[in-house]
């Protein structure tokens, strides 16, 4: 079966075919073979625009962003808030920038050990040159912005802005669009858009829906509201104990300077309402962020009608599991991997070797060891056969696959039944189907050791 849109990929019917490469604004980009070899330059790059000082969420979802920042290229960290918001933060640091300037030496006093687990963990130095004030008389954030993107690294940029709201100022995004709009006039600031993905709120007036081009990708991690809930009030409730996570145990204490600063004085314990747009990009093995239907551990987004014909996304989508249907499924169904994968990530910042703390198993698919999706052609009647031999634990660890079709993530709506549900392997045959249609199978393989970890594979 094919993606909808493609033509038919000329291969023998149940040959595997692997997806070499996105392509991001106009680009093939390679990807590589195994998670041991990603090279810098096929990681997202983010920009960030926090109004830490507010509500202390932000706080909290950058203490996680910062212990996942081997899976980025931070391009820069933008804080737009000058005064700290009393009686709401109690944070001894009173603005923005210094509050996350001091997460980032927080960070970097545990720096020695996080590469011991991953290389890829940007030196403190790094991430503080690219931390600046984004206040309303400052052009720091802006200048950081247009640097980015009109620097010669052909990956695009991905945007978040995680608040602008009760004494931040305007989004550093916003006015560098108003900038390169009045400067370069239509073509340069088309060209200048089109190198922007968003992960993000909407904070850029008229530069979201009302000044062409619109943006290419843009999703909403934040909205819509359901049962009076915006989808960013979810993460604590589906994520704060899952798997027995304690944040006490897991992240506040023991766990160096960094897990200190990590704040429970919020009015949901766990908030991080903006944890999501980034684990959205995360490598998984899963995901793949230009696809937003398909499910991650940001959860599974839909196309937002109120911008017909755009290429805008938010999250109204329902998955059933466990018995039920509805939309907190959609993250619920990873809260214990995702926060196992956490805590493991904490621990690693007081591990002074490899061995003294667990690893996410590699998973393989079908003799591919890469994290990129697997594509498979076939035919209505025609066995498909997946396979998980190859898997490995970096620890050691024993490590067990398991199966499953994502019916929500594909276009074939009908049941799709696997041979084995557990095991190195499964397989099954091709439906009937009137027009070409996808189905998604998902390989998970965890570990036993201490948190159990989950690694995955899509098909």
């Amino acid at each position: 079966m094919q993606r909808p849109g493609r033509p038919p990929l000329r291969i023998s019917p149940t040959r595997l075919i692997t997806l070499l490469g996105v392509v991001l604004n106009g680009l093939l980009l390679p990807l590589l073979t195994s998670r041991d070899s990603v090279a810098a330059d096929s990681r997202p790059r983010l920009i960030i625009e926090t109004d830490a000082g507010g509500d202390p969420d932000d706080e909290q979802s950058l203490v996680r962003l910062l212990v996942y920042a081997n899976e980025f290229e931070i391009e820069g960290i933008i804080t737009n808030r000058p005064m700290a918001r009393d009686g709401e933060n109690k944070n001894p640091v009173r603005d923005g920038l210094g509050i996350v300037r001091a997460l980032i030496e927080a960070y970097g006093r545990s720096h020695v050990n996080l590469v011991k687990h991953d290389a890829r963990f940007p030196a403190p130095e790094q991430l503080l040159a690219r931390t600046v004030a984004g206040y309303d008389d400052i052009a720091d954030g802006v200048n950081l912005i247009i640097k980015a993107v009109d620097g010669d690294d052909p990956r695009p940029i991905w945007f978040s802005n995680w608040g602008t709201d009760h004494g931040a100022a305007e989004s550093c995004l916003k006015r560098a669009l108003d900038r390169v709009l009045g400067e370069r006039g239509p073509v340069g600031y088309a060209k200048f858009k089109n190198r922007l993905r968003l992960s993000s709120a909407d904070k850029f007036g008229d530069h979201t829906a009302r000044i062409d081009p619109p943006f290419v990708f843009w999703l909403n991690a934040s909205h819509p509201p359901v049962e009076g809930m915006r989808w960013y009030h979810r993460f604590s409730a589906l994520t704060a104990t899952a798997g027995g996570f304690d944040v006490e145990r897991d992240v506040r204490i023991g766990h160096g300077p960094l897990g200190a600063l990590y704040p429970v004085n919020t009015s949901l314990r766990q908030k991080e309402g903006d944890t999501m747009m980034f684990l959205y990009l995360a490598p998984t093995g899963m995901n793949e962020p230009l696809e937003p239907a398909w499910g991650s551990w940001g959860g599974r987004y839909g196309h937002n009608a109120e911008f017909p014909g755009k290429n805008y996304h938010w999250a109204n989508q329902t998955d059933f599991w466990n018995g039920s249907t509805n939309r907190d499924n959609t993250l619920a169904r990873w809260a214990v991997a995702l926060q196992n994968d956490f805590a493991a990530r904490m621990d690693w910042c007081r591990a002074d070797a490899y061995e003294k703390a667990n690893h996410a198993p590699k998973a393989v698919l079908n003799g591919d060891a890469s994290r990129g999706l697997l594509h498979i052609q076939a035919t209505t009647g025609e066995p498909v056969t997946l396979s998980a031999e190859g898997s490995r634990d970096p620890d050691g660890n024993s490590i067990t696959a398991e199966w499953f079709v994502y019916p929500e993530a594909g276009t074939f709506t009908r049941n799709v039944k696997l041979t084995a549900t557990s095991g190195l392997q499964t397989s099954f045959l091709v439906p009937a189907a009137r027009a070409s249609q996808t189905i998604h199978v998902i390989l998970q393989v965890n570990d036993n050791g201490t948190p159990n970890l989950t690694s995955y594979r899509r098909a």
